[in-house]
């Protein structure tokens, strides 16, 4: 049986943990499951909401990872810089030490430029450590930047797809996120799949 990767109970737990989130998504009114709020946020049109909630609701390394595989899936023509980050987030994904992480945040810090693969870099970088670069002066960094970081690398893969395709775009991205929190391997996101949730579970975990 899958074991889910969500680790809260109650969509209220999100917000007590992530006070800041209520600045942008509004507080559930009454007592319900994480998932079942998702779905309340999804009926707001745009869902962009469903999008910054979702991000809080993954633990780092996995909100980490379906960061990444929506900018990939949504933005296949990635230069060789965001490719390489991108390949670092992965590395990180898959080792969770902080060699890797320090990479990754140094890779995309050292980029200019204001991209959905540089926002998931960051969201790897910022999952620990300091966020001054002086050693000898600590920083400690906010428990909440990887998942705004992921959220913003999501709005921009979003918004550099075409205008008709939009919706579609989160749709595949929460649906294979809940896919993937359900306990099933991230399914392939694509702006033109149009996978409803049962689908992404079953692309996951490998079923037809």
């Amino acid at each position: 049986m899958a074991t889910s990767r969500i680790r809260f109970t109650k969509a209220s737990q999100v917000f007590e943990t992530y006070p800041d989130l209520d600045e942008t998504v509004a507080r559930p009114e009454t007592d319900m499951a994480p998932q079942a709020y998702l779905d309340e946020l999804r009926k707001v049109d745009p869902p962009f909401s469903a999008l910054a909630y979702f991000a809080h609701v993954l633990p780092k390394r996995e909100a980490v990872w379906w960061g990444h595989q929506c900018v990939t899936g949504l933005l296949p023509d990635l230069t060789g810089t965001e490719a390489e980050i991108m390949e670092l987030c992965e590395a990180w994904v898959r080792d969770g030490d902080d060699d890797s992480r320090a990479a990754v945040k140094k890779a995309a810090e050292s980029i200019k430029a204001d991209s959905a693969a540089v926002w998931v870099g960051f969201a790897a970088g910022w999952s620990g450590g300091s966020l001054s670069p002086n050693e000898d002066h600590r920083v400690e960094t906010p428990d909440d930047l990887t998942a705004k970081a992921v959220n913003t690398a999501l709005l921009i893969a979003v918004g550099q797809v075409g205008p008709g395709d939009r919706s579609e775009a989160i749709d595949a991205c929460l649906n294979a996120g809940l896919a993937f929190a359900e306990g099933a391997t991230m399914p392939a996101v694509s702006a033109g799949a149009g996978l409803t949730k049962a689908e992404a579970i079953a692309a996951g975990t490998g079923g037809g």
